[in-house]
């Protein structure tokens, strides 16, 4: 799924605004494995999301209710569910030549027309 839009929380720090995202693309994606299964395309492997924050992806793991995290709305901890059921399973991606970059920094434009490319967005 391609869409693009702000978050409707205030998060506190980059983790908590990053395991935000990583429970919304979650939610995304037990959506579109429920669509395959009414479809009849049986969904048989895990549904792997990348997440470039390991203080997101740790959470996501083993959510610890500590003092950095223990203002985190409870609705967004339903991941680790998904990780514990074998459906999702959430991975670090911290490359430095990720895809995303062209739509969140200022790049030279080799690395842009590249990264645009892998999206599909210009002409090869």
């Amino acid at each position: 799924m391609w869409w693009l839009k702000k978050q409707t929380v205030i998060t506190l720090s980059s983790t908590e605004a990053e395991y935000v995202a990583l429970s919304e693309a979650g939610c995304k994606a037990c959506w579109l494995r429920n669509l395959s299964e009414e479809l009849r395309f049986p969904q048989d492997l895990l549904t792997e999301l990348k997440g470039d924050n390991i203080g997101a992806i740790a959470m996501a793991w083993n959510p610890q209710f500590h003092k950095c995290s223990k203002h985190i709305a409870m609705k967004w901890h339903w991941i680790y569910d998904l990780i514990q059921y074998g459906v999702i399973w959430a991975k670090s991606c911290q490359d430095p030549e990720q895809t995303t970059d062209a739509l969140t920094k200022a790049l030279a434009h080799p690395k842009h027309k590249r990264h645009t490319t892998e999206m599909g967005l210009s002409a090869v």
